[in-house]
């Protein structure tokens, strides 16, 4: 990690988190295995996604711009996830990549977000979706949540007018880290966007590392970790 000694004090537990700028997949084949706790991310999809983001091609290192990944850059992404990750790995996702994760071996459990607030059909001439895909995957090791039996919905309203265009709610992700991780543990989101999963896991009391390739959401994704206040009482809370 010495090309990231930021990176470095987050795993030796130094820091309470970092933010850096740059290609996740670069960031990421530096890191050592099973190095964090969890993945908590959102990464780029869907073909109406046309914000100019950019992430490297996971089995030939070109350039891509986002305007949806498809199935086996999905099941790419995810075996690296689960090199990093000691514990759960959580995205959202197109539910048509649920079968692809399947079929890796990788998915525990197919969850849905409902956005209570989601847009209607425009068109008319068929039903709007009103949800969205939750990838639960895990390597094949004993697992833990703090959910109990409770179903995998999260019933959230999306954001309006936030600080990215496909910024997901605070209080979703929060949830994703209270259910899926402890105080202390080491949270990575290698699609950092405006800092929501950051926000979400330093006012629970987690660690984090956030990768974002665009400068201006990374300094965005910056400031709002900076003016998060942490949690009282060494954050206990869960």
């Amino acid at each position: 990690m010495s090309k990231y000694p930021e990176i470095a004090a987050v795993l030796a537990g130094e820091s309470e988190g970092v933010i850096i700028c740059g290609d996740c997949l670069e960031v990421m084949a530096g890191m050592p295995d099973g190095c964090v706790d969890a993945v908590v991310t959102d990464p780029p999809y869907g073909k109406d996604d046309t914000h100019a983001r950019h992430l490297s091609n996971v089995a030939n290192r070109q350039r891509i711009g986002f305007y949806g990944i498809d199935e086996r850059q999905c099941v790419s992404l995810s075996c690296e996830f689960l090199r990093l990750s000691s514990g759960w790995t959580v995205f959202t996702c197109e539910w048509h990549f649920m079968e692809a994760l399947h079929q890796a071996g990788h998915l525990i459990r197919f969850g849905i977000w409902r956005k209570r607030n989601g847009a209607p059909q425009f068109t008319g001439d068929r039903p709007g979706t009103g949800w969205e895909a939750v990838a639960i995957c895990h390597r094949p090791r004993r697992m833990k949540w703090n959910g109990g039996g409770r179903h995998a919905v999260w019933d959230i309203p999306k954001v309006q007018g936030g600080g990215h265009p496909t910024e997901k709610p605070l209080d979703l992700f929060a949830s994703f880290v209270s259910d899926f991780t402890s105080s202390g543990d080491i949270i990575l989101d290698p699609f950092c966007g405006s800092g929501t999963t950051c926000v979400a896991a330093k006012k629970l009391g987690r660690r984090y590392v956030g990768i974002e390739i665009d400068p201006k959401y990374c300094e965005i994704a910056r400031e709002r970790v900076a003016s998060t206040t942490p949690p009282l009482f060494g954050g206990k809370a869960t």
